[in-house]
């Protein structure tokens, strides 16, 4: 698993090389050439820069490994962004960045921040681009955007009899467009030097495939495979929004059964199928469709991740959600399993965490306590199973309680994969306020108290009417580490450390006009994050190092849990939130 961990690496890093195509095309010709006698002075210097740029050309040129769709399973799925306001009716994906329109709003792009590019809302986008640049339509007209200069132009005009939806590119010439009248939609073919317009079938939303000059498209709900050279038609499967992967090796598309729709990937010569997503039934009620409404599944520069739009089917009036989800051809393995079980509860994505269960509980998550965090102890394997101890931290919002609960999950292998067969808690740790306003420690329902409002020094305390708030063990339980909430409204928030072995306490931080809602550590112990909200109600938080005694502020922001010591932020706006993962070694953030 290590090999293919590095493997994986490996092809990320060379998706960030930037490719001299030129000299590619140069490489090959002197590739093919006979070689010619010639003294050179230094005779290895030729040879090691024909090596170095044999290796660079290999790279560039090198394919992941490439097995059958029924092979490719789930490695972990997570709702990463949020639309609150503005429908969107478009996103694609370039270059490590999803650009998605929303109605009345414009283009904005998702890159660690989630900036408008273009107040240009479009209702489709290209899948594919050229160079730099991506096609969208609006209004029924083709548009060509450059996402360096953020800049768009009008390529080709619809009429008041016809339209332009779905462009793709063919080449730098030619493009792909559904063209909608009253009669039907056509997949047509637009020569952009001569504005002539080819027919090429009925349908819409094509994918092109270049390598095996096809087009992967929609006709009246069936998914069809068009060979340009020959015209042959195949049908894939009932479905819709289908998509194509860069290399062409695998379709997505919405596919429906019995009203509930799911994600399926199938191979490029449809050998094999998978379904790709878990959409149960609502929870509260019977209901001939699934829970959730799945939109447009497009892909990332590999074909191990998807990206796909989805909405609740129940009434229950959330946002539309952009999910991720990554695919290997490897098996998750038993803690990488638990691993996705335990991050899928602290995000309270149910339906995900329910598909890695034997036999799933109808109810998973609630409001209060809630998880915050974990931490994997130790594996043992067994003769038919293996065991995995694994730590979890709780906190109850803005309250003076802390749980750690050590459990040990079963898991045995089911249909090449590990599903969970049971979850045991083995022992449980309590930190709490209890009615003697001390803080009081419960190992398996035996307490001690550890300090009492009393006991903290009067010159440290920073108003009268105070309560014990949001609290946390260290790791090594050293240390308590509690805050102090003000009860009016000009008072705010004191964050302590409590020594428990010389019974003494250190002021960390003072928060003015401010409610404490939790705190966590990351996997090392170093780093202490605090979320609390203003007299504004805006989300702020700050990440202390314990180490340094540094502290960083964010405004607007939510810590979702630590990853070990990498820490998956929650950016909130009025129209949106979204996650990125956030590393307090280099205060650096990217995607998540």
């Amino acid at each position: 698993m290590e090999d293919e961990k590095i493997t994986k690496t490996l092809y990320e890093l060379r998706n960030e090389i930037e490719v001299n195509t030129d000299l590619k095309k140069q490489l090959r010709k002197t590739f093919v050439k006979k070689s010619r006698k010639r003294k050179w002075k230094n005779a290895w210097i030729p040879l090691l820069t024909a090596a170095i740029l044999f290796l660079a050309f290999l790279l560039s040129n090198e394919q992941m490994p490439h097995v059958k769709a029924s092979s490719l399973k789930i490695a972990n799925s997570i709702s990463f962004l949020d639309i609150g306001s503005g429908e969107i009716t478009a996103y694609t994906y370039h270059d490590g960045r999803l650009y998605l329109s929303l109605e009345g709003r414009g283009i904005f792009v998702y890159e660690n921040e989630f900036k408008q590019v273009l107040n240009d809302a479009p209702n489709s986008f290209s899948r594919s681009s050229k160079e730099e640049k991506l096609l969208f339509t609006n209004n029924g007209d083709v548009f060509l955007f450059d996402v360096k200069t953020t800049k768009s132009e009008k390529l080709l005009d619809g009429t008041s009899d016809s339209s332009y939806i779905y462009p793709e590119w063919k080449d730098q010439n030619h493009i792909y467009l559904t063209k909608v009248t009253d009669k039907e939609k056509q997949i047509v073919e637009v020569n952009m030097q001569t504005k002539e317009e080819s027919i090429i079938a009925s349908g819409e939303m094509a994918s092109f495939v270049e390598k095996e000059q096809k087009l992967v498209f929609e006709r009246h709900g069936e998914i069809i495979i068009y060979n340009v050279k020959s015209g042959k038609e195949t049908i894939v499967d009932r479905g819709k929004n289908p998509s194509v992967t860069n290399d062409g090796n695998y379709i997505s598309y919405v596919k429906e059964r019995s009203g509930f729709e799911d994600v399926w990937i199938t191979d490029m010569d449809l050998e094999t199928k998978n379904k790709v997503t878990t959409n149960p039934p609502p929870r509260y009620e019977p209901s001939v469709k699934g829970m959730y409404r799945y939109q447009l599944p497009i892909w990332g520069n590999d074909e191990r991740t998807l990206y796909v739009m989805k909405n609740r089917n129940d009434g229950e009036n959330e946002p539309a959600k952009i999910m991720k989800i990554e695919l290997s051809e490897q098996s998750s393995t038993e803690i990488e399993t638990v691993k996705s079980y335990l991050q899928a509860l602290i995000v309270r994505d149910d339906d995900f965490a329910k598909s890695l269960l034997k036999d799933p509980p109808e109810f998973l998550t609630y409001s209060n306590p809630k998880q915050i965090g974990f931490h994997i102890l130790e594996t043992t394997n067994n003769e038919q199973s293996t065991s995995v101890k694994a730590e979890v931290y709780w906190t109850d919002i803005a309250l003076a309680y802390y749980k750690v609960s050590t459990y040990e999950l079963t898991l045995m292998k089911e249909n090449e994969r590990y599903v969970i067969e049971t979850v045991k808690e083995l022992n449980t740790t309590e930190l709490l306020a209890n009615e003697q306003n001390e803080i009081e420690m419960v190992k398996d329902g035996k307490g001690e108290a550890l300090f009492s409002l009393q006991d903290i020094p009067q010159s440290l305390i920073q108003a009268e009417d105070i309560r014990f708030s949001s609290l946390l063990n260290t790791h090594d339980e050293k240390n308590v580490i509690f805050s102090l909430q003000g009860m009016d409204e000009t008072s705010g928030v004191t964050l302590f450390s409590f020594n428990r072995e010389t019974k003494s306490f250190n002021l960390l931080a003072t928060l003015k006009g401010g409610i404490m809602e939790k705190v966590a550590l990351d996997a090392t112990g170093r780093y202490l994050t605090a979320d609390y909200l203003t007299d504004a109600f805006d989300s702020k938080l700050f990440i202390f190092d314990l180490e340094k005694g540094k502290q960083t502020d964010f405004t607007n922001v939510r810590s979702v849990f630590w990853k070990e010591d990498k820490l998956i932020l929650e950016e909130v706006a009025e129209t949106h939130s979204m996650y990125y993962q956030y590393d307090p070694h280099t205060g650096s953030k990217k995607n998540y």
